[in-house]
Order: C-alpha cells, then sequence, then structure tokens
C-alpha cells in the first residue's frame, strides 16, 4: 500500500511542478486522433452505428490498456523496480490534470481582479461551450466553478481510483493500464459524445462507458470536497446536504455530484439566474463540457 501511495502521491506532485504539457503529441491528444483515425475504418466494418461506434471504442480502449502496462513491464525488466514506479508515476501523471483545473480557474479569477471582463471571457471560453460573450462577472465565475465541480472527477479523482484498482490487481502495470483504459474511455466520450446528427448512434457507447466508469469517482468526489471543505473552514456538511439534494438536477447520472458538492462548499448557487440568493446549488443542465489541457 505504501507504494501505491507514492505511486498516487508521485503523480500529483509532477502535475504540480510542470503542470500539463500544451501539445499535439500529448498522449490524450494522441489518444483522440487515434479514435479518429480509427473511425472510418470501423464504421466501413459495419454500416449500423452504435455497433460501429462500440468497435471503435474497444479498440481504443484496448490499445490503451495493453500499450501502457506493456511499457512498464519492459521498463521494469530494463531497469528493475525503480524504473518501474518511475514509468508508472509518468504514465499516471498524463491521465490527471489537477493543476490544468486549477489554473484555467485562475486565470480567469486574474483577469476578473484586474477589471478585464473580455479578458475573463475569453478564458472562460476555453473550458466551458457556452457563449461567454453574454456572461456577467458572477456569470463568469460562477461558469468557473461549476466547470471544476463538474470535471474534478475526470480529472483528478477517477484517473486515481483506477490506478489504485489497478494496482491492486496488478502492480504499477496495472496502476497504469487501469489510468490508462480510463482516460482512453473519457477521451472516447469528448470526442464522439455529442448528440448531433453524425454521433448521436455511434457516440453512444462510448458516452454510456464514461457514465459508468465515472459512476464511484463522481460520489468519491463528494467524500473529497468535503474533507477539503473541513480541512478548509468552510460548510462540510452543507456540501453533503447539496450534494444529496441536488445531485440529480442534471442529465447525467455523475456531473451535478461534483457541482453540488462545490456550491454547498462554498455557499453558493451554480446555474441559477442572477438575482437568485447565495443559499446552496440550483445545477445548470448539460451546458457545460471539459476541453482537456492537452
Amino acid at each position: 500500500m505504501g507504494e501505491m501511495a507514492l505511486l498516487l502521491f508521485g503523480s500529483w506532485l509532477l502535475d504540480l511542478l510542470c503542470g500539463d504539457p500544451r501539445t499535439p503529441y500529448h498522449p490524450v491528444a494522441l489518444t483522440g486522433r487515434f479514435a479518429l483515425f480509427l473511425e472510418p475504418y470501423c464504421r466501413k466494418l459495419t454500416h449500423r452505428e452504435f455497433p460501429a461506434g462500440m468497435w471503435c471504442s474497444l479498440a481504443v480502449v484496448i490499445s490503451a490498456t495493453t500499450l501502457a502496462g506493456t511499457v512498464v513491464i519492459i521498463a521494469g525488466w530494463l531497469g528493475g523496480k525503480t524504473a518501474t514506479m518511475i514509468v508508472s508515476i509518468i504514465l499516471l501523471y498524463f491521465t490527471v490534470a489537477p493543476r490544468c483545473l486549477c489554473d484555467h480557474v485562475r486565470a480567469v479569477e486574474k483577469r476578473l481582479a484586474a477589471g478585464d471582463l473580455p479578458g475573463a471571457r475569453r478564458r472562460i471560453g476555453w473550458i466551458v461551450s457556452r457563449d461567454p460573450e453574454a456572461l456577467s462577472v458572477r456569470g463568469v465565475i460562477r461558469s468557473g466553478v461549476e466547470s471544476l465541480g463538474e470535471n474534478f472527477s475526470d480529472g483528478v479523482t477517477a484517473a486515481w481510483f483506477y490506478a489504485a484498482l489497478g494496482w491492486l490487481a496488478g502492480g504499477p502495470a496495472g496502476a497504469a493500464a487501469a489510468a490508462w483504459g480510463y482516460r482512453a474511455a473519457n477521451t472516447l466520450d469528448a470526442t464522439f459524445g455529442y448528440k448531433n446528427r453524425r454521433y448521436r448512434r455511434f457516440g453512444t457507447f462510448p458516452a454510456r462507458c464514461d457514465d459508468l466508469l465515472n459512476f464511484i469517482p463522481a460520489r468519491l468526489t463528494v467524500a473529497a470536497v468535503i474533507m477539503a471543505a473541513a480541512l478548509l473552514r468552510l460548510r462540510p456538511l452543507n456540501t453533503w446536504k447539496c450534494a444529496w439534494r441536488d445531485h440529480r438536477k442534471h442529465p447525467s447520472p455523475n456531473s451535478a455530484w461534483g457541482m453540488a458538492a462545490f456550491a454547498g462548499a462554498l455557499g453558493v448557487r451554480l446555474g441559477a439566474k442572477p438575482n437568485t440568493p447565495r443559499a446552496g446549488s440550483n445545477i445548470p443542465t448539460g451546458a457545460l463540457r471539459w476541453n482537456h489541457c492537452a
């Protein structure tokens, strides 16, 4: 268990020091491009869109899982236990983005503090899919907190959760494989999980897989926010109250847990109209979509 804790701590520390590199060669970006590369071939394999999306998703997830586990195993053969841990930490580091989440929100905060509302709107537009041009100062702030709350599970909790499960099943190689299997599934949802004409059926399987994989991590995120609220002397009891009361106020089975928890900890309303009193959480209806830092 000590080595597993070292793995999780090491990935967090590496992210804290280095952040998430913005490069087209980021492994997450490459995973997305690999999925897009496979898409036309899977569509030709079967002319039915749902199974085509399923086969594409399985191919990408299995490839990512196998490649990550194999890299760790080879590192162990070549460099022993130390190399195994180092490579595992690096691979896990690429699956999490706590600093990136916070950096985006801080960038918005800095522009608001300087009185630069247009600049804050531009920066908030990087992390939400709604039109930022009509947002007031309060709307920009609310959108930033909503994005952070909604995506904390995707960007932090879930990868660490599956890394821990993978470690229990197969040590460092299992941790890397499981974390990258999850990250690939999450990337597929971000790539294909749209309700437009092209992906309504093709993207159904990856979207449902992402919902399933995030079911437990989304709820663990509430526990993490409660602990953080207690340490920061905020509102831990209100965090749980709002999360339990408002988690159904969103079409996603998972997204509202984090948003409602953040709202409860901070004592604010999220997704509410500008003149709504500050009391708890009032969850919006799916206006947010996180764009990964890669």
